[in-house]
């Protein structure tokens, strides 16, 4: 969404610059990047670290607003450095942090909340999400600015003129999830679902589409499951609209997120979701369960049988289809993008 909302930023007019602070995310590449003034800080060791406010505070001199395009890391050394240039400072936590904060060090938790408390302008993508801060604070700070945003899609072409990018795991009905092979998205949830659904006679294929640390633990699951050949983990795709064009049903069982990008992606390409109700998103994009169905955080037996649901009435899936395309009309860059140059320019024009 950084990259995203760099590019839509630069189409209007605005000059930006990016410092990607350490060299972890895969999406990085040379074509993502294309046309934007990127940094590659690699900030290493900790010196490289200690260095970094600095370095930031250096390339922020020249600029009106510095935007800490992540929680923790990117928010930290965001808030030092423009404290050190004295220019205002905007964070964007798209994170129920609450939940995400107990997967941190406890050092990690303190300056976190410690900065949190005085970074006057934040913004969230979902009002779930800035309850998260708040509750993680004990309350919204007396100065806050705090707004929401929703994350935006971008217009797609139309994936189904494609072949199925893997025919093999393409031969069945798909049940697709999106998302780092990480413990927050309980990849192993839909991994379960898919081998209790084969064993009840639904004849289907997984397909979950990242990498990731847990990945071989994942393909373990499977194999003690006895689904090793109908679970499908091609890894990362930078671009997941052609996987989800020729897919029956998404799947979304976090443990939190804060607004998942990927079941905008999923509305848009019009494939039927089915999401637990986890802390925060998926509540607000599928409106309480009108464009998707919405059941309660961790219930595993209602994750599996609306699952279950869907692979078998393709009425159901059509009805949610539909609707689920509507939806993804509302999450617009044209709607979205005017609100952050409206934030953009309060933030310029505020006090440090």
């Amino acid at each position: 969404m950084n990259i995203r909302l760099a590019q839509q930023l630069a189409q209007r007019g605005w000059q930006l610059r990016i410092a990607v602070l350490f060299d972890r995310h895969e999406s990085l590449t040379s074509t993502a990047l294309k046309d934007l003034d990127v940094r590659r800080m690699r900030a290493t060791g900790l010196l490289g670290k200690l260095a970094l406010p600095l370095r930031l505070a250096r390339m922020a001199r020249d600029s009106h607003v510095l935007l800490g395009g992540m929680e923790l890391a990117a928010t930290t050394y965001g808030h030092l450095a423009a404290r050190l240039s004295s220019r205002p400072f905007l964070s964007w936590t798209h994170i129920a942090f609450h939940k995400h904060q107990t997967a941190t060090a406890w050092s990690d938790r303190w300056v976190a909340r410690s900065v949190y408390r005085h970074v006057r302008w934040i913004v969230f993508p979902s009002h779930g999400a800035a309850d998260s801060l708040s509750t993680a604070l004990g309350q919204c700070p007396r100065s806050g600015q705090w707004q929401v945003i929703e994350n935006f899609l971008l217009p797609q072409h139309n994936a189904l003129i494609h072949p199925p990018p893997l025919p093999d795991a393409f031969s069945k009905p798909v049940v697709i999830g999106l998302g780092r092979l990480v413990k927050q998205k309980a990849f192993h949830r839909l991994i379960c679902a898919h081998a209790m659904l084969r064993d009840r006679g639904v004849d289907h294929h997984l397909v979950l589409l990242g990498d990731g640390p847990l990945r071989q633990e994942l393909l373990a699951l499977a194999t003690r499951l006895g689904v090793d050949k109908t679970v499908f983990l091609p890894g990362h795709v930078p671009d997941p609209a052609n996987w989800l064009a020729h897919s029956s049903v998404f799947g979304l069982c976090s443990e939190y997120e804060g607004f998942p990008l990927a079941i905008l992606e999923a509305m848009q390409a019009g494939v039927p979701i089915v999401s637990m109700d986890c802390p925060s998103g998926p509540r607000e994009a599928l409106d309480g369960g009108r464009f998707g169905a919405l059941v309660p955080d961790g219930d595993q037996r209602a994750f599996e049988s609306a699952l279950h649901e869907l692979l078998q009435s393709p009425e159901r899936r059509v009805h949610y289809s539909r609707l689920g395309k509507e939806r993804a009309e509302y999450y617009s860059a044209e709607r979205i993008v005017p609100l952050w140059e409206d934030l953009l320019l309060r933030v310029a024009r505020s006090r440090p």
